[in-house]
């Protein structure tokens, strides 16, 4: 496949609208020259020009006021990394990818409870062997230390003010 020039971002934000980006590259590409073969940089550039207009495209806006939306900048909404103008706000696909987010720190809290036994105190672990353990996965120490915490007492709340 030839290289459009497009970063893994924009090939992600116009995922699920693949019908659209066909139809206005068609339309373009024949604007641009009626009849016989586009050069190879026109057909990049008008690709390039289209995944970039349908990438600003403003998002629709819920009915109703910021309040309902949960928005307190008068409900307009900024653009999103993925696709999810197409779809509606899930709670619970939300609630699942949080579950799924303290399952991995239940797994990464177990690792370090192994690499560091319960009754080594925090300071302990962190010295004999959490801070590289915390480097190797790309962490900090204060998060390894919450997830440890999350697997000895199994108690979410050990893991506020980290990545959950």
């Amino acid at each position: 496949m030839p290289d459009l020039g497009l970063s893994q971002r924009a090939l992600r934000e116009v995922h699920g609208r693949l019908d659209e980006l066909t139809t206005l590259v068609t339309e373009r590409l024949t604007t641009a020259r009626p009849t016989g073969q586009a050069e190879w940089s026109t057909v990049r550039y008008i690709v390039n020009q289209v995944v970039d207009e349908l990438r600003r495209e403003p998002l629709p806006t819920a009915s109703g006021t910021a309040d309902d939306n949960g928005l307190s900048d008068g409900g307009t909404l900024e653009r999103a990394p993925t696709n999810t103008e197409q779809q509606p706000i899930c709670t619970n696909a939300i609630r699942h990818l949080v579950d799924e987010l303290a399952t991995v720190g239940g797994r990464l809290g177990e690792i370090a409870l192994k690499l560091a036994p319960p009754y080594w105190s925090e300071e302990e672990a962190l010295d004999n062997i959490l801070t590289l353990f915390a480097d190797d996965i790309g962490s900090d120490p204060d998060t390894v230390l919450a997830l440890r915490r999350y697997a000895l007492t199994g108690d979410r709340r050990a893991l506020e003010g980290t990545w959950l």
